[in-house]
């Protein structure tokens, strides 16, 4: 099923009336008048128009969103004639708030006390038995009565294939269709087909992003976003298209899922509805004022936060009852002209792939978007989830579960990753290699690749995430709020808006070093201060003012697109931890006491010139 769970949207259409349902004892009766209700009494019966419409419920839909149910009402209304079949939410039928929006104006519930209540009751009574169906609304693996199954628009790909009798509906997100998986040489080709998005660009930008594509559909929670950065023109959506296609050929660059245009909670709930499959979200693109930045960081952190932490907002329903949270459940992959906001814990969750003009392969992508639009990326997605699906149950007493088999070989890549030198991107690296892993082996099981094959690519997609994952400590570095904190105040002296004094208020040694020029009046001259005074500088010693230092170093960050993201008290904390502090009282506080410009023991942050200076190496 396709189409909005609110409204199936289909137009008004003259046919016969539909027959009411059996209930020979309702003191309802439906006719060309309507909808009426018949009252017995000790005379006879009289009667009262309650509707000028007919109404039956034809179908009880049971929607479930791997989070909760609810119930909706499938409803065929008639007025006039013509008839139309819509959905209506259980809670909202015993309104009859919906006749006049889904029947038009001419729909009319009669005044009277009880009326509403009578005519609610009518159509119920009239509608007979109604057949109750299961229908899900999300992507991803259930377990089904004959073992579990990965859903999609199409239905439920299953060890024994394509599953049409289990019933999806993803709303606007229904082109998320998977073909039946195929067999023998078909299967073969597509899994070749999707292999030669290697050749489309250099190994650091389409190993990671066949990683997130092989990653997806594993029954384990995604831990990282994989972040595509570049200028325009460099094909980066396209490259996200060809990665979004093996999840339904329709997805191509013009029909993206995901855009960060959209509202954070938009986005939450495709990130949640999109179970087990990959989420493009297109054109991270730099704003130009400070409120829309701040509100694209604020969505962009919300999302890869949450899907790294498989965490969900706390919700309420109306009567005060915790509602079960939707944390992310997609596989995130976005398409971007900045790097992500900044903050370490967020850069710790993405993995950053360059895309330099040029480094596309333009005859390369042109053949495999034939490929992808003809269904064969899709189709050899398919072949994988069938696969993964044969594995689940595991071999009790040999080989666990899948869910419990692929942790324990993600932790394995972990410690592998780690040992290698990378401690700060071993997860990362884990998660994207366990994709590749498994998608090697199913292209072996497929016979699309020899087991020598196998052996060649499977270093190859190590080495490309290791290179990949050497680069991240300089975008986590920049996104560190010591470094920023740091860098901007340096900054803003060398480019003449702040300054340091001698410890007396007046010129230090090497001026220009500390934000003074030199000024000519007539045949003599002077040292200036340049800006607004952040600190102190006596010899090899820095002495910052917190307050000032803090307020210029985050405006500064802000305007350079750079969250600072700390309190100033977590900054000081952070600086001390580290080490960065030539002093402190040991009470507590992280300043010292010093006589400054006329000031007696005044509360100052102590770092020796050359930390303060080479900000970049922290």
């Amino acid at each position: 099923m396709a189409g909005e769970l609110e409204n199936l949207d289909q137009p008004p259409q003259d046919g016969p009336e539909p027959e009411p349902g059996p209930d020979p004892d309702a003191p309802y009766v439906a006719d060309k008048r309507g909808i009426v209700r018949v009252i017995k009494h000790a005379k006879g019966t009289s009667e009262t128009v309650l509707a000028n419409f007919q109404a039956f419920i034809t179908g009880d839909v049971v929607v479930d969103d791997g989070a909760e149910k609810r119930r909706v009402y499938e409803i065929t209304g008639t007025l006039k004639g013509r008839s139309r079949t819509f959905r209506v939410p259980a809670d909202r039928f015993t309104t009859m708030n919906w006749p006049a929006a889904e029947l038009g104006a001419g729909a009319i519930v009669s005044a009277g006390m009880g009326n509403k209540d009578h005519c609610r009751a009518a159509i119920q009574y009239l509608s007979g038995e109604v057949p109750e169906r299961h229908v899900y609304a999300h992507t991803g693996w259930r377990e089904l009565p004959g073992g579990h199954g990965y859903l999609t628009a199409s239905g439920a790909i299953t060890a024994q294939g394509l599953d049409e009798s289990v019933t999806v509906d993803l709303g606007p997100l229904g082109g998320y269709e998977l073909p039946a998986p195929g067999d023998g040489d078909a299967l073969a080709a597509a899994v070749k087909a999707s292999l030669r998005v290697l050749t489309v660009a250099p190994d650091r930008v389409t190993v990671p992003l066949l990683g997130a594509v092989h990653r997806a559909p594993l029954p384990l929670p995604a831990d990282c976003t994989v972040w595509l950065y570049g200028r325009t023109g460099t094909l980066k959506t396209a490259l996200c298209a060809l990665a979004q296609q093996h999840f339904g050929e329709t997805l191509d660059a013009y029909h993206l899922p995901g855009n960060w245009t959209s509202t954070a909670n938009m986005l939450e709930l495709q990130a949640f509805t999109l179970d087990g499959a990959l989420l493009v979200v297109d054109d991270y693109s730099p704003d130009h004022s400070a409120f829309d930045a701040r509100k694209r960081a604020g969505a962009a952190d919300r999302l890869i936060r949450g899907a790294a932490n498989h965490s969900g907002r706390g919700r309420l329903r109306p009567d005060a009852t915790m509602r079960p949270p939707r944390p992310a459940r997609a596989q995130i992959l976005t398409s971007a002209e900045d790097l992500p906001p900044a903050g370490v814990s967020l850069r710790a969750r993405t993995m950053v792939c360059e895309v330099a003009q040029g480094m596309v392969d333009l005859r390369a992508l042109t053949a495999t978007q034939t490929a992808a639009d003809s269904g064969q990326l899709a189709l050899a997605m398919s072949g994988y989830v069938r696969w993964l699906a044969a594995q689940f149950p595991g071999q009790p007493g040999k080989v666990p579960a899948l869910p419990d088999m692929l942790k324990q070989r993600q932790a394995e890549l972990r410690d592998w990753a780690r040992a290698g030198g990378h401690p700060r991107v071993a997860l990362n690296i884990a998660s994207l290699a366990l994709g590749w892993d498994m998608w090697l082996l199913y292209a072996e099981a497929a016979g699309a690749i020899t087991v020598g094959e196998r052996e060649q690519l499977w270093p190859r997609a190590l080495r490309a995430l290791c290179d990949l994952g050497v680069g991240q400590a300089r975008y986590q570095r920049d996104a560190d709020p010591v470094s920023a904190y740091l860098r901007g105040l340096v900054a803003l002296i060398a480019a003449g808006r702040a300054h340091l004094a001698s410890p007396a208020g007046g010129c230090p040694a090497e001026p220009a070093r500390w934000g003074w020029q030199w000024r000519e009046y007539g045949v003599n001259g002077i040292y200036s201060p340049q800006g607004e005074r952040v600190g102190w500088v006596d010899g090899a010693d820095v002495y910052l003012n917190p307050d000032a230092a803090y307020k210029a170093a985050r405006e500064f960050t802000e305007k350079s697109g750079v969250l600072l993201g700390v309190s100033k008290s977590a900054l000081h904390d952070d600086l001390a931890e580290r080490g960065l502090l030539a002093s402190t009282e040991g009470t507590g506080h992280h300043t010292v006491r010093r006589d400054l410009d006329g000031q007696r023991s005044r509360r100052v942050l102590h770092l020796s010139a050359y930390t303060f200076e080479h900000a970049a190496d922290f």
